[in-house]
C-alpha cells in the first residue's frame, strides 16, 4: 500500500441483507473501515432497524481478483437474525490493522 499526500484509500466489498437501507449499510461499512484503521477486533453496532456486532479475526480473503481483511457482522433485526461480510482492501501503506499489501 502506498500513501499519497497523506491520504489513505482503498476499497470495501460487502455482502449484506437486502432489507437493510443504504444508510444502514453505510453505517456498517463505516464501522468496519474505522475498525480496520484503528486495529479494533470487535465493535457493537445499532440502528433503528438492527443491533449487533462487527468483528474480525484479521483474516485476509479474496473476492475474485481483490482481497482484503474480512469483517463479519451478526445482526438481530425485525426480520430475525442475519449476517453481513465486508472485505476492506487498503491501497495505501497506512497504519491500520491490515496486512499492508494488496494483491491488485
Amino acid at each position: 500500500m502506498m500513501e499519497h499526500q497523506g491520504i489513505r484509500w482503498g476499497y470495501v466489498f460487502l455482502r449484506t441483507p437486502n432489507f437493510l437501507s443504504g444508510e444502514d449499510r453505510e453505517r456498517l461499512m463505516t464501522a468496519a473501515v474505522e475498525m480496520y484503521l484503528a486495529g479494533e477486533e470487535e465493535r457493537n453496532v445499532e440502528s433503528v432497524g438492527y443491533e449487533g456486532r462487527v468483528y474480525t479475526e484479521r483474516r485476509f480473503e479474496m473476492l475474485g481478483e481483490f482481497g482484503g481483511q474480512r469483517f463479519d457482522v451478526e445482526l438481530e433485526t425485525a426480520y430475525g437474525r442475519d449476517t453481513a461480510t465486508f472485505l476492506v482492501n487498503e491501497q495505501t501503506s497506512g497504519f491500520g490493522g491490515g496486512s499492508g499489501f494488496s494483491r491488485n
